[in-house]
This record gives C-alpha cells, structure tokens and sequence, in this order.
C-alpha cells in the first residue's frame, strides 16, 4: 500500500531560517525548554511574516547510529553541542524581511535562556520535505516516533555545488525508496553571517570550519524500523564512497517539535502556550478553542485558531 505524505503543507516555502541554539550554562535543560516553548515561543510567533515556526528540542549527540566510515566523524565535542533549533519559514523574501524589520524585540529576551544562536538560512527552495507520512502536521510534543535533526559538513575536497549534487541527487534520493523512511527533510544551509551583530549576552559568531552546509530530519517508527532501515540496499549503496563528499554526521534525537505558527496562523501552542495546549489537547478540552473564550483570554484581533 502506497504510503501517505502529508508534506505538501511544508513545500510553499521559499525561503526557511534555520536556528541552531545552545542554552546558557548556568540554566538547566528543563527550565531551557519550558521557557523557550512558554514564554519566548509565543512572543516570537506574534512577529509578523511567518508562514511556519517550529521548535525542535534535543538531546545531546551521543551515539552514531549510522554505519561508521574511517574519515567521516559522528561525535561532537561538548562545546558543539545543541539544545534546540528553531526552523522559520516564509513565503517569500518580502515576507522574511517583514519578519527581520520587527524582530529586534527578541534580541533582549534571548539572554534570559540562550548563549549562542547561529542562523543559517535557504533560499530558492532549498528546504525541501521529500517524505512525511506523520499524520500530525502541525505537533505539540513528543511524536512518538524515533527522529534524529543531523547536522552535516561537506568534505573539504569537494566544493559546495558537489556537496549538494551528492545530497539531492544520492543521498535524499536513496533514502526516500525506503518505505521505513516515515519522513525525511533536507535543508541546503548558505553559509552563516558573522557579520550578524551579537544580542545583548548572546553569540552569534561562529568559524567557518564549525559550520555546516546541510540539515536532514529523518523519522521512523521504531528502533527496529531504524536498524532494519541502516542495514538495507538503499542506504548500504550510498556507504562505499560515501567519505568522499562528507566529513561529519553529528545526530541528535528529537525530544519534543512544537509548532506554533501554521500556514501564516498562529496555533494553540502559538497563542497560549504549549504547555496549556497540551493539556487542552491531551484532555480533550476543546471549549478552549471555540471563539467566545478566545475572545476573552487574547482580544478579537489574536484570536484566529489553527485547529
């Protein structure tokens, strides 16, 4: 049975930010997530221009789980680690530039929970979702699935087009003939700006050779599904040569995604929190969403639903 892809909601955008955060030091990684999701969340999803914004929260990279090559390396040092990483995307530049002229208002509230947040961005459709059969399309929490966020640096002898002929043209196209696969998203990341002026406590610089040139979600079912997956024809081929156009795999687990605008709108988690929409959501409280309470938490004007 062909399998269902939901991720036509994801292809309308051109142009996709793509946040990698590191939480201050002197915080703990549950008031890092809470805080984000809860109360920087919902001020970030009111900036003008976006069409999606998602917050992935992570684990640490760990484990390889992929088949070990000699030259490409698949653990970070504790200094490269990720916490989270926040994915905007916008239906055109105009839209991004909107976002830009009245997104100054986050740069202070940042400090309160983040150290460092590197931007990189696509453009020309370059963040592309090729397979997602996850029937929740905008989730709130933890998906009950196994999806990894990798990070990925190209070789240094082969230039950056080469890298991104291998990715698209082997590697997503290889990947996606699994039916295993529940759902794969690859992102070809321009090259961060150092130029970018830091936030009050907060770094936005980071050196060319710490910087990637790709991003992949990768989601299956289970464990087994996985492992069944990294032992197949599909992947196994893409192995043999594979030294030759990569350098790094750092792979770090999804703990939670939290969307909180679709399609331009801003959803339950969006306007009250994630915390409160996953208590609406899990008890099935669903006069919390009808227009007359809406209404009088948030004001006419904030009170459009995603539902």
């Amino acid at each position: 049975m062909a399998k269902v892809n939901y991720s036509a909601h994801a292809q309308d955008a051109t142009t996709v930010l793509y946040i990698l955060i590191k939480k201050r030091e002197d915080i703990d990684l549950q008031t890092f997530y809470s805080y984000w999701k809860n109360v920087h969340g919902p001020v970030s999803a009111r900036i003008p221009g976006q069409y999606q914004y998602w917050q992935y929260h992570l684990t640490h990279n760990r484990d390889n789980i992929w088949s070990s090559v000699d030259s490409i390396e698949y653990t970070i040092p504790k200094e490269d680690q990720l916490d989270g990483i926040a994915e905007l995307t916008f239906l055109s530049e105009g839209d991004l530039q909107t976002w830009i002229n009245s997104a100054a208002i986050l740069d202070s509230d940042q400090q309160n929970f983040v150290s460092q947040a590197i931007i990189y961005g696509t453009n020309n459709s370059n963040s592309k979702t090729y397979v997602d059969s996850i029937e929740n399309t905008y989730p709130i929490g933890n998906l009950d699935v196994i999806k990894f966020h990798v990070m990925v640096k190209k070789a240094n002898t082969i230039t950056v087009e080469q890298f991104r002929e291998y990715m698209v043209d082997r590697f997503a196209e290889s990947v996606v003939k699994s039916d295993l696969v529940i759902k794969f998203r690859l992102h070809l990341l321009e090259e961060h700006d150092n130029s970018l002026p830091p936030a009050p406590g907060v770094s936005h610089y980071e050196p060319l050779e710490k910087q990637y040139q790709a991003a992949f979600e990768i989601a299956f079912k289970n464990r087994t599904d996985m492992k069944t997956f990294l032992n197949s024809e599909p992947y196994t081929s893409l192995v043999k040569d594979q030294g030759k156009y990569i350098k790094q795999f750092a792979s770090f687990l999804e703990e939670g995604t939290y969307t909180l605008v679709h399609n331009g709108k801003l959803t339950l988690a969006g306007q009250r929190t994630s915390t409160v929409a996953e208590l609406i959501t899990n008890l099935g409280a669903t006069n919390q969403t009808q227009d007359n309470i809406l209404n009088l938490i948030l004001g006419k004007e904030q009170s459009t639903l995603v539902v």
